[in-house]
């Protein structure tokens, strides 16, 4: 779930975003940021108080055609948002690699370390978890690094984040601002939350388990956007 606020695709819209608009974007990055922990949340409540993912819920309470017309809609939004992912992958791997990887080579790469980390899936969820939160201490910490040794105009931060607007901007700045909202809200990431909490023991007879558990959950998730 934490790979949702900081992979690929939203640091490069993030990109295209500063270099169109400067900060003034930086509001839309912290509503939708916002918006997503909330939807998150919803996910998340979901999967403990009822021991089902969204597609199961989804499965056993709508008749079949809105099923099938659901499955395709989420399906289109899937693949849309991760082909974003697997071409700005391969653009990092195109200019971390000084373009000696071509962007094909850095798609082909970005396949064959998906079915990398579902491997690994396969020696328990434990490990998964533990590779990508290296990976997003390691983003956190450069990331950090690099805000500290070359710091933005703190004004011009303070004010792209509180003050709503984007003036001068025009159609350009409009589509990047769509784009950050569809970057950090992803409709995969709302089944994937559902079903991760599945691997949680809780008792959910217990109505103080399911609440702890609950607030746990929000906690967990709210570090990452924390990180960001």
């Amino acid at each position: 779930m934490s790979i949702a606020y900081l992979d690929p695709d939203n640091i490069e819209s993030d990109l295209q975003s500063g270099v169109v608009a400067g900060y003034k974007l930086l509001w839309v990055l912290m509503t939708a940021t916002i918006m997503g922990l909330l939807v998150q949340r919803l996910a998340i409540r979901l999967g403990t108080v009822t021991g089902l993912h969204l597609a199961e819920m989804c499965y056993k309470q709508y008749p079949r055609t809105p099923r099938i017309i659901l499955w395709i809609m989420t399906e289109i939004a899937i693949i849309g948002s991760d082909i974003q992912k697997v071409i700005g992958t391969a653009l990092a791997i195109y200019i971390l690699s000084d373009k000696a990887v071509p962007i094909w080579g850095g798609v082909l790469i970005t396949v064959f370390d998906t079915f990398t980390f579902l491997l690994l899936d396969k020696y328990g969820l434990r490990k998964l978890e533990f590779l990508f939160g290296f990976l997003i201490t390691v983003m956190a910490v450069t990331f950090g690094y690099e805000y500290i040794h070359d710091p933005p105009p703190q004004i011009e931060v303070i004010k792209g984040l509180f003050v709503p607007g984007c003036a001068e901007c025009g159609p350009e700045g409009e589509l990047r601002a769509v784009g950050i909202v569809g970057a950090v809200i992803m409709p995969h990431n709302l089944f994937l939350h559902s079903a991760l909490v599945k691997s949680r023991k809780v008792n959910r007879r217990d109505k103080h388990s399911v609440q702890q558990a609950n607030m746990y959950y929000f906690i967990e998730s709210c570090t990452v956007p924390v990180q960001l």
